[in-house]
């Protein structure tokens, strides 16, 4: 009765194994939503399921080592110092706070942002013709101000820290009550990695997925449309 009982518990764990691994194993779309949630929305879920599916084919030095609130911070500031470069120091400082609540307003509405996957391609890889890429065409809708703030920034050196301000203020306030639906055509690619019978997508500059996103939202707002 013992060396049953032994049996059935060593099956129990072989199945529990195998049904472990079956469920790493994921389709090109479910990949493509692990890293859009990631890089775009920087949601923290979606960075463990992301890099613990990672782990099955680049181990554990190929997974991401920040967490997205460390992402978020350095983005933020990224973002926030490029905008403020081309002023002065004192204007610099005088209105920092304000350009870093404008784009902490902009990452917070990339976060409701939704996307529809329009269709998926099989391709060669150019590179190496033992590998195919999936293609994953997609729309990206976002919502913008119907009407924003204009303020003409080719003639920086004449405004003044009082007027950037009340810009910024203007826009934080307009990119919060966003009303305005616009979307964004984009492919994304996701390289296949064989293991055995199975069949892993990793892309290798999955930024791009914000920094697409980043420059439509940009070229939009900044149409005055």
């Amino acid at each position: 009765m013992g060396r049953i009982k032994g049996m059935l518990f060593l099956m129990l764990i072989f199945c529990v194994k195998n049904l472990s691994a079956q469920s790493t194993v994921l389709k090109p779309d479910k990949v493509f939503g692990l890293y859009f949630d990631t890089f775009v929305k920087h949601d923290e879920n979606a960075l463990n399921n992301l890099n613990t599916y990672l782990k099955n084919f680049v181990g554990e030095d190929g997974i991401y080592k920040n967490n997205t609130e460390t992402a978020y911070t350095e983005e933020l500031k990224g973002l926030t110092n490029l905008f403020l470069s081309g002023f002065s120091e004192n204007i610099r400082e005088e209105c920092r706070e304000d350009a870093k609540n404008y784009f902490a307003a902009l990452f917070d509405r990339y976060k409701t942002a939704t996307y529809t996957i329009k269709s998926m391609e099989t391709m060669r890889n150019d590179y190496s013709q033992s590998q195919d890429i999936s293609e994953v065409f997609y729309d990206v809708m976002i919502k913008v101000p119907a009407k924003v703030t204009i303020i003409d920034l080719k003639k920086i050196k004449k405004i003044s820290a009082k007027e950037l301000k009340g810009y910024l203020k203007s826009l934080t306030n307009e990119l919060v009550n966003a009303d305005k639906e616009i979307s964004l055509s984009e492919k994304f690619n996701l390289y296949q990695i064989y293991k055995g019978s199975d069949v892993f997508y990793w892309n290798g500059g999955p930024q791009e997925l914000l920094w697409k996103v980043n420059n439509f939202y940009f070229k939009n707002i900044n149409s005055g449309k």
